[in-house]
């Protein structure tokens, strides 16, 4: 079959060193591409694309002294749309639940502040922010959707997805809190 979906999506950072060392030693991803764009007006623009491992990337654009860009901004998306924290995010794919628990561990392993594996019937997720403040979430599928599951109505989740008081708690932290304090930075060019 033809490979169909998303080839990228671009966000934007202003911390495109933080983001870098974000992506590749906390999410192990590699640098598919880096440049920088110089535009007509003055300032630059810093682009790089994380590669996921399936072939799509994420991709961040941190300006520099670029006219008609503000130098600060918030770049975890929700906040500036007064949203709570899990309404946008970023869901990276896990092949099932057992590789889900060692990108659990692994990402604790690398100081991450993840929540435990959640339960949402359908799938299963841990979830996490970026430097930018951006909610993050590993994913993987387990079990195929029925009929049922694509009815518009109230669907019972285990104990909302975790049946742990304090596991909860942390989840509710890091998917519906404000993001960490994301002290943004100048970083020249």
């Amino acid at each position: 079959m033809e490979r169909r979906g998303v080839h990228h999506i671009g966000l934007a950072t202003l911390d495109i060193d933080r983001t870098i060392e974000f992506y590749t030693k906390k999410l192990g991803m590699d640098v598919g591409w880096c440049d920088i764009i110089e535009m007509p007006d003055g300032g630059k623009i810093k682009h790089v694309f994380f590669d996921t491992g399936d072939g799509t990337f994420m991709a961040f654009m941190c300006p520099d002294n670029v006219k008609g860009i503000p130098q600060e901004w918030a770049t975890d998306i929700n906040s500036a749309q007064g949203l709570p924290g899990a309404f946008y995010h970023f869901a990276l794919y896990c092949e099932n639940v057992e590789a889900l628990a060692k990108k659990r561990e692994e990402l604790l392993g690398r100081g991450v502040d993840v929540t435990a594996i959640l339960d949402h019937e359908w799938c299963h997720s841990i979830y996490f922010r970026d430097p930018n403040g951006l909610l993050l979430e590993y994913c993987a599928t387990v079990r195929p959707f029925t009929a049922k599951d694509k009815e518009m109505k109230h669907h019972d989740q285990p104990g909302f997805m975790t049946k742990d008081p304090a596991a909860l708690k942390h989840a509710n932290k890091i998917m519906f809190g404000p993001p960490p304090n994301v002290t943004p930075s100048r970083n020249p060019v």
